[in-house]
């Protein structure tokens, strides 16, 4: 088997639903998520089918924990390769977009990072119209803006229930951006001209 590969770093505060959103992404049918990335940076894989061409793709999720004693223990996990980051905000807690500029910042140090496909992932309990939300979309704005993200809203997802189709599409979509993203950025790194097709 030479399925391709993507590679997907996944930041967020501590407790905000990285570790049980990465498992629903992975393994839909389960139970609830038991890891926790609090001890440190947790993997999971995805076998995913491309809709219209078929071909599989592994999608690996490096959980980066939100806290950890030597903050500077993360940049080994930013260096491992990552094709894109998913940032993870509760739309119910606002403190977990306080720090979000400052994940991005600490990330896009490194300089292989700067440029990937960001996802903005809108968690939380309650359903959340956000473009309607003053408070949040002063938030969220400059940082679609800053990193070009791309809003996934995810909001009214728990963690005893399976992701909803719509939300699943959200996501399938992200993974098609980072594959023609890896793809283009490897032709232009073999300096062959134009971009790869999907």
């Amino acid at each position: 088997m030479n399925n391709s590969t993507i590679r997907i770093g996944v930041l967020g505060e501590l407790g905000v639903g990285k570790s049980e959103l990465v498992h629903r992404i992975c393994h839909p049918t389960a139970g609830p998520c038991s890891v926790s990335s609090w001890a440190g940076p947790t993997v999971d894989i995805l076998d995913f089918r491309r809709p219209h061409s078929h071909e599989h793709v592994w999608v690996e999720f490096i959980v980066i924990p939100g806290e950890t004693r030597h903050p500077k223990s993360r940049q080994m996990v930013y260096s491992v390769g990552l094709d894109a980051l998913f940032l993870v905000c509760n739309c119910s807690i606002q403190r977990t977009f306080l720090r979000a500029a400052e994940w991005m910042e600490e990330a896009t140090q490194i300089g292989s990072l700067m440029g990937v496909p960001v996802a903005l992932i809108l968690g939380g309990p309650v359903p959340v119209d956000w473009t309607s939300n003053t408070t949040l979309s002063q938030i969220i704005n400059p940082l679609v803006t800053t990193y070009n993200a791309q809003v996934l809203d995810m909001s009214g997802y728990t963690g005893t229930l399976a992701l909803e189709p719509r939300q699943l599409q959200l996501i399938y979509e992200f993974f098609e951006t980072v594959i023609t993203h890896k793809k283009s950025a490897k032709r232009t790194r073999a300096g062959l001209p134009g971009s790869a097709a999907v």
